[in-house]
Order: C-alpha cells, then sequence, then structure tokens
C-alpha cells in the first residue's frame, strides 16, 4: 500500500503544480514540482528504476523540466526542450488538460523524438502551370445553345459590261460553321480530416482544379480535332509558308518569319500576334544572333516580347521547332478564332459532400463546357517546317 499511496501523493502534488501554472503563480509551482520529484525518488527506490529520462533531465536542470535552451553540462542522453514546446505544454498545465499544442504530438518515438519541434508551412509551394495564350487571344463568347456561324467562303465576280447587255449572275459563297459546346472537368477527393486539420488545402485543391481545366482546354485549342471537342487551330489556319531550316540548322528562321508575316493579308496586320512555344523563341534568338542582323528582329519591351513589332505570345502546347512540325501561327487571333463558353466564361466548381459520405470522404468537382472554332482560316497563318 505504500506504492499506492505515494503515487496517489505524487499526482496531488502535480494536480496542484498545474493550478499553480494557471494562476501564475511560479513559486508553488516550483514547490509542488519539487515535492513531487521527492515522491518520485521514493517510489524509484521502491520500484528499482533508475532510468526515467524525464527525472534525469529535471536532475541536470535544477529540478526544471521544461528548459529554455541546452544545459551547460547536457549529456549526450539528456533532451532539451524547444521553446514551442515548453509554450504549448504551459497551455496545456494552465487550462486543466483541455489545450493540447501541436508540439505536445511532435516527432516519432518515446527516446526524444515526440518533443522534436516539426513546423509545416500553411502555404504549398506552387507549380507553374503550363503557359497558355489562346483564350487571351481569341473571341470569347457566351452561349446558352449551339450556334451557327456563317462565313464568307469566295467574292461574286465583277465584269465588264458592254452596252444595252445584260450584266453576268455573281453571288459570294457562303459557309457555316457550328460553335458547339463540349464537356470536361476533373474531380479530386478529400477526407474529412484533412479538409477540417488542415483549411489552406481546400484553397490548394480549387486553384489546382482550376489549372488543370485551363491547360486542358489549351491543348485542345491548339491540337483538338474538333470532333466532341474543340477544334484546333494547328493545320486548320492559312497555308502560309514551307519553309527549311537555315545554314546554322535553326528550324525557324528570321528569313522564315519575314515571309511568312508577307502571307498575311493588310486587314489582319492591325491585331496580329505571333504564337509558338517558349523554346521556338530562343531558336529565332540564335538565328538573328547569328545572322548577324544589324536590325534586333527579336526584342523585349515592359516584359512583353516582340518579333518584327508584333507581340509574340506563348503556349507550351504549341509544336517544337523541327521538321515536319508547325511551331508557329501568326495573324489575328480575335478574327481567326473564337471560344464559346456555355452558360459563361467562369469555371464551376462545386462542393460534393454527400455521395461518399459514408467513407468520409467530399469530393471537389471543377467543370466548364466550351468550345473553340476556326471561323477564319486566312487571319491566321501557318509557319511550317519542311519535313526533309
Amino acid at each position: 500500500m505504500r506504492l499506492f499511496d505515494l503515487k496517489q501523493q505524487q499526482q496531488g502534488y502535480i494536480t496542484a503544480a498545474r493550478k499553480a501554472a494557471g494562476a501564475g503563480d511560479e513559486h508553488g509551482y516550483g514547490v509542488h514540482m519539487e515535492a513531487m520529484l521527492r515522491i518520485e525518488r521514493e517510489i524509484q527506490s521502491i520500484e528499482g528504476s533508475k532510468n526515467n529520462s524525464i527525472l534525469k533531465m529535471a536532475r541536470a536542470n535544477g529540478g526544471v523540466i521544461l528548459a529554455d535552451g541546452p544545459a551547460t553540462d547536457a549529456k549526450p542522453d539528456q533532451k532539451v526542450f524547444s521553446k514551442e514546446y515548453q509554450r504549448d505544454w504551459l497551455k496545456w498545465a494552465q487550462s486543466g488538460g483541455t489545450q493540447i499544442g501541436a508540439t505536445l504530438y511532435e516527432g516519432s518515438d518515446a527516446s526524444g523524438g515526440y518533443a522534436v519541434p516539426v513546423v509545416v508551412d500553411d502555404q504549398i509551394v506552387p507549380l507553374a502551370p503550363q503557359e497558355m495564350s489562346v483564350r487571351q487571344l481569341a473571341s470569347v463568347i457566351p452561349t446558352t445553345m449551339d450556334i451557327k456561324i456563317p462565313t464568307k467562303q469566295t467574292f461574286s465576280t465583277a465584269t465588264a459590261k458592254a452596252e444595252t447587255s445584260s450584266f453576268t449572275e455573281s453571288e459570294p459563297t457562303i459557309g457555316q460553321i457550328t460553335l458547339s459546346a463540349y464537356m470536361a472537368g476533373v474531380l479530386q477527393e478529400i477526407s474529412w480530416e484533412l479538409a477540417q486539420d488542415v483549411p489552406a488545402f481546400q484553397a490548394f485543391a480549387v486553384d489546382d482544379m482550376i489549372l488543370a481545366q485551363q491547360m486542358f482546354e489549351e491543348n485542345l485549342f491548339v491540337n483538338g480535332s474538333g470532333s466532341g471537342q474543340a477544334q484546333g487551330l494547328l493545320n486548320n489556319v492559312g497555308a502560309g509558308i514551307f519553309a527549311e531550316p537555315d545554314s546554322n540548322a535553326n528550324a525557324v528562321s528570321t528569313v522564315g518569319i519575314l515571309s511568312l508575316i508577307g502571307t498575311l493579308n493588310e486587314v489582319y496586320h492591325a491585331n496580329a500576334s505571333f504564337l509558338m512555344a517558349r523554346p521556338t523563341s530562343v531558336v529565332i534568338r540564335k538565328a538573328q544572333m547569328q545572322s548577324n542582323l544589324f536590325f534586333p528582329a527579336f526584342t523585349s519591351v515592359g516584359g512583353q516580347d516582340y518579333l518584327f513589332g508584333y507581340p509574340v505570345k506563348y503556349s507550351a502546347y504549341m509544336p517544337a521547332a523541327a521538321r515536319g512540325n508547325a511551331p508557329d501561327i501568326f495573324g489575328d487571333y480575335k478574327r481567326g478564332y473564337i471560344i464559346g463558353d456555355r452558360g459563361g466564361s467562369g469555371i464551376n466548381v462545386k462542393v460534393l459532400d454527400q455521395p461518399l459520405a459514408t467513407q468520409g470522404l467530399i469530393q471537389l468537382l471543377a467543370y466548364r463546357r466550351v468550345d473553340g472554332r476556326v471561323r477564319r482560316s486566312e487571319a491566321l497563318q501557318q509557319y511550317n517546317v519542311s519535313a526533309s
């Protein structure tokens, strides 16, 4: 019964020390802790235990368990607690054990790891999205249903007329494209625990889904088949030029770029831009340097790149500058390409908390219905690198 009584007394001193800490009574806290340690030594002598690491540390630091900084005579087997651990331990004591700080759970083992501070920033370092420009360059309209867009295919023909003879009849040819809407989206699942414990993760997940949707659409705007999805720019615009690499093996040359500019009708030059992958711009700059041009073809002003005076925009989904590819498209994208967003241009994000509730999961869904079509092919001209 002696051991049982000692442990009851020890618990009483611990309770008294908590109350003293909660009241800010440092002297009382110290007195109760010293009494607790005295009884602890008696308990050890009865149980025959001499390996209590907490008591070793307390003795090494004059009876202070929450040491602020390393002891001068610290030994390899002693553990010095962090300031964060001290702060959270006092909060725990002052609240009667109702407030438990994160550092009280830190570490991974009972030999000291639990006291090692682990700090996790509430900001997740972002991954840079792929470069996207087509939506920025093109005409973007909201739609509520499929839209039939008439397009002029040919001019009527004017002819000379002799006196008293009839005029020759001639009408322009009219074509039509259909701007529809195709569904695409992304689904993510988050546990209730994660959503509750890491509030920033929900915003991170939504941002990730929106970027994923935008990158998916950009790829279609460049490479889409047009069947059940948006129609891509590649091979659906003007034929432009077919050019050989220059004498330095640069697939896109400054001379070729000038020839491409010359294929575009004057009407479209006022709002014309280049679209290419960023590595292609490096090829053009190398070609400029190697040809010793007295006129700087590729320039940058205020962070905006220009090629022979026309803005350059970048899309990571444009082909590389290589034989058989079309790494550059030049022209007026507002007139040449149209994007239709069904129900508005916003990406819809829905939180579904019922379907997987029994599994403790929340579903986040991001989607948009969209279509893109080349509506005036002559407004955009393609740079084609000869295949062989």
